[in-house]
């Protein structure tokens, strides 16, 4: 599997405070089932640093996994949250790329409203392929909106946890709507070092439900493809 978001680059965000919790959180991903994972430390309020601070985090956590014997791949990106001036932040090229290519993972404020197809629309005009993370989040995005997201290019990526956690409600509902109505692009993990990674859980219980070419697809594949780009 190759997961496209998560917490996992230490002292950067709030995924994870130790180094040895990072390569904790590496060790899972691996014991799952996991080949590739895409590190992806929020950019956003308190988590605003320059891209080489993050690159130069990345390089020395890259060194660490090697040490340790972990057979993964790893790659730099950053969760990014929109913001009013979002466009004269991408002009600028403020923002790190999915491993280094078009591909951005974003995200919005949970309250408000947000016109999220016109974000989206805006994202690509300026020459990137915007990936909203965990949509199913987000009160005002509707599943009219998410079909207008894709008509327009866009991606979508669900949470793991959002497909298996039934206790989260609405959020649970919604991602399994969004999933049977073929609009997810990515299942990912959006692991911290307190929250539990569920993406084998998440695998399983999507090729139950929707057969292994599904499973494949949502987990693997599509991924891929952005590594690849």
């Amino acid at each position: 599997m190759v997961d496209i978001h998560t917490h996992i680059l230490p002292n950067i965000d709030d995924g994870s405070q130790s180094v040895e919790s990072s390569l904790s959180m590496v060790q899972q991903c691996v014991e799952q089932g996991v080949t590739d994972i895409v590190l992806t430390p929020h950019y956003r309020g308190e988590y605003k640093y320059d891209k080489q601070t993050a690159i130069d985090s990345f390089e020395n956590f890259k060194l660490k996994v090697k040490e340790k014997g972990l057979d993964v791949n790893l790659y730099l990106g950053q969760e990014i949250f929109i913001e009013p001036d979002y466009k004269r932040q991408f002009k600028e090229d403020t923002f790190l790329t999915i491993a280094n290519g078009k591909y951005v993972l974003i995200e919005f404020a949970y309250t408000g409203y947000i016109d999220a197809p016109e974000i989206v629309y805006e994202i690509i005009r300026l020459g990137y392929k915007p990936i909203i993370a965990h949509v199913e989040r987000y009160d005002s995005i509707e599943l009219k909106d998410v079909v207008e997201i894709k008509e327009l290019g866009g991606y979508i990526q669900v949470n793991a946890s959002s497909l298996v956690n039934m206790k989260i409600g609405k959020v649970h509902k919604k991602a399994k709507i969004l999933l049977r109505c073929g609009l997810v692009d990515f299942v990912a993990s959006d692991v911290h070092e307190n929250r539990k990674n569920n993406l084998l859980k998440a695998s399983k219980y999507v090729e139950k439900k929707f057969g292994k070419y599904i499973k494949d697809k949502l987990f693997t594949k599509n991924a891929k493809k952005i590594i690849e780009g």
